[in-house]
């Protein structure tokens, strides 16, 4: 009753206002990229993981060997140089921190490229990198490039704060340490998130 008699003491006009607000604070996904410059979308949000055509990651079943499902939160955004895409995933459904702590050998980095690429096994992949955390990966392209392209950088380090526990919202923090085929490098930091709804889970099988 004291939640209708406050909501009634607001103009029509003020609901409106407010609705708008809340539209444009969920589905925000954003972050510096390097020398790439600031990534900002307000139209992300949860995709298949296995869905190359929405994120790019049709190679994640192989990265992310776990029955549970994993999460994968996208975004298109306007930049120099045109539409560019960036994908976070990581491996559960779950709140809490993800990590990818790729060893700075270049054997590993070239698994991770030969994988993405289709030139890798993926039981040669995780030969590779036994031992090492493989919770998260993200994933910066043009739209539409595959993971062949000089354009399509993912990352050798990443960490992944998330927090689905909200009714109805999910958000977090990223950071991450990103490369190309080419072994260009560049650093995402200050990344966000804040998607409505609660993660569409692709399992890896």
């Amino acid at each position: 009753m004291a939640l209708a008699l406050v909501a009634a003491t607001f103009t029509s006009c003020h609901k409106d206002d407010d609705e708008e607000e809340t539209k444009t604070e969920l589905n925000t996904l954003s972050a510096t990229c390097g020398d790439h410059g600031e990534f900002s979308t307000s139209l992300a949000g949860f995709y298949q993981s296995a869905s190359s055509d929405n994120s790019g990651t049709s190679k994640l079943s192989d990265f992310f060997d776990n029955e549970e499902g994993s999460t994968t939160i996208a975004g298109t955004a306007k930049m120099d140089g045109g539409s560019k895409q960036l994908a976070i995933n990581i491996k559960g459904t779950t709140a809490g921190t993800y990590r990818l702590a790729v060893s700075t050998e270049q054997t590993i980095t070239n698994a991770i490229i030969d994988l993405l690429s289709g030139k890798s096994t993926k039981e040669t992949f995780q030969n590779a990198v036994d031992g090492i955390e493989t919770n998260a990966l993200i994933i910066y392209r043009s739209v539409n490039d595959t993971e062949e392209s000089s354009t399509y950088y993912f990352s050798t380090e990443a960490t992944v704060t998330f927090d689905n526990t909200l009714i109805v919202y999910s958000t977090g923090t990223f950071t991450a340490t990103m490369v190309n085929k080419d072994k260009d490098t560049f650093t995402i930091s200050d990344g966000t998130f804040k998607v409505f709804g609660k993660p569409t889970i692709g399992g890896s099988k």
